[in-house]
């Protein structure tokens, strides 16, 4: 068994509530919580993540999420070790890295797509360096 995991095994308080030490590597910011939010909540048992479904506290959910999920979600459930809380949290913001990768390729290409259509089209004679007569 690895030195991590022997000493998690006698100081494991994780799933305990507000009782539970955090432990070094606990504590930190989330993307898995900031960009998943619910889902993230349903899967990490930290119901109150569920606010993130309403209009107008979205925004601020998602944010306290991000800055204190990890912290809540080891609070509010049993991890075997902590290395598998690490584990299980590194893999939610692996995931969230990936979505905001491909969201902003997407906001890239739409702006790209949208510039090269807004131009206007020149007549052929103005191409060719030709001039138009009126």
């Amino acid at each position: 068994m690895r030195d991590d995991a022997k000493e998690m095994d006698a100081a494991n308080s994780s799933g305990t509530g507000r009782q539970a030490a955090l432990l070094e590597g606990v504590a930190g910011w989330s993307w898995g919580a900031f960009v998943f939010s619910w889902i993230w909540a349903i899967g990490n048992r930290t119901p109150w993540g569920l606010l993130g479904l309403v209009p107008g506290v979205g925004l601020v959910v998602r944010v306290l999420l991000g800055m204190k999920g990890r912290e809540w979600a080891w609070r509010s459930r049993r991890w075997d070790s902590l290395s598998h809380f690490r584990r299980v949290q590194r893999r939610w913001n692996i995931a969230a890295g990936a979505v905001l990768a491909l969201l902003l390729a997407l906001l890239l290409a739409a702006l790209a797509l949208g510039i090269a259509h807004d131009r206007p089209a020149r007549p052929a004679a103005q191409q060719s360096g030709e001039q138009l007569e009126l």
